[in-house]
């Protein structure tokens, strides 16, 4: 067997066709797979995507999955951050009459041998929709996965905020963010999570929902962003960095009253250690384990920290 990756587009829409049962809830099978290239055309995804094959010698494929190169950063003992680069594994795909032999496991270990001698690797990402055992075969560790879920409540989304962002402020309302106190974190930039809002983007037809016409607010020193990225009618938090419980209150409200307006179910947010204190203080949030996307990393190198607090924001899914 051998690892290829896949170069021509041909290639990719034949494993697009193979997994439209497995992914393409809500669209026809040509409607899934113009999903899928139109993803693949979305900027972040040309500059950082490759779709991974597993083959027989003769070139039948047996598993397949993608790569997305993420930011991340090294902090060294003087606190300074070394930038690198971190991959995010998704869309791991067997045929299930080729299921049971050990293709997808084999996939894995051969893709992280390749990524381990990329220049700048520090750590492979994925999220697990069938329980930690398999990738966990292959080195990969599962971190703690909990949402919290908010009713929508009517009104203005910007009243009880200082500003309410807008998709050119994007970029800006990223870099208001504190960076994670880690000793190792991943952290997307504002092309990946524009690649989120573009999923949103291609489901809203199918939805009975409106996009959100606001993706976030900042109030104080706090800052939240927020989005309809998937096929389920949710406001999913995409990121938040709420500096005191009264400021988390004020974004998760904004955020609360965008769905509303948007005729959006929820509010979605996945729980991070730097906000899990402040979110039992936000009135009518309740807490459940996550069924499915369970975060899970595997060190590309020897030297990189291991914790269970690694912070995992929804703007890092693939």
């Amino acid at each position: 067997m051998r690892l290829v990756a896949a170069t021509t587009e041909e290639q990719k829409t034949q494993r697009d066709v193979l997994s439209y049962s497995e992914w393409g809830k809500l669209l026809t099978l040509e409607g899934y797979v113009s999903r899928e290239q139109r993803l693949r055309a979305h900027p972040w995804a040309r500059a950082n995507m490759h779709t991974w094959l597993l083959c027989e010698e003769d070139g039948a494929v047996l598993a397949s999955c993608e790569t997305f190169r993420t930011d991340s950063f090294l902090r060294s003992q003087n606190g300074a951050l070394l930038p690198g680069d971190s991959f995010s594994i998704a869309s791991v795909f067997t045929e299930e009459r080729l299921r049971g032999h050990g293709y997808a496991t084999r996939l894995m270990d051969m893709l992280a041998a390749r990524l381990e001698h990329e220049p700048r690797a520090h750590a492979s990402l994925l999220f697990s929709d069938v329980g930690p055992r398999i990738y966990a075969r292959s080195g990969y560790r599962e971190l703690p996965a909990w949402n919290w879920h908010l009713s929508p409540t009517p009104g203005a989304p910007g009243e009880h905020v200082d500003l309410l962002t807008r998709e050119e402020d994007l970029g800006r309302a990223l870099a208001r963010m504190r960076l994670p106190d880690a000793p190792f974190f991943f952290w997307p930039s504002p092309a990946q999570l524009d690649w989120h809002l573009e999923r949103g983007r291609i489901y809203v037809g199918h939805l009975g929902c409106s996009l959100p016409q606001s993706l976030g607010a900042t109030t104080g020193q706090s800052t939240i962003l927020w989005g309809l990225v998937s096929r389920t009618a949710e406001l999913t938090v995409l990121m938040l960095d709420a500096r005191s419980p009264e400021e988390a209150q004020a974004l998760l409200g904004a955020a609360r009253r965008e769905a509303s307006r948007s005729g959006l179910s929820r509010v979605l947010l996945w729980e991070e250690p730097a906000h899990a204190s402040l979110l039992p203080l936000v009135e009518g949030a309740t807490r459940a384990a996550r069924d499915g996307s369970l975060p899970m990393v595997r060190p590309l190198r020897p030297d990189l920290p291991s914790s269970p607090l690694l912070p995992i924001p929804r703007g890092l899914w693939v």
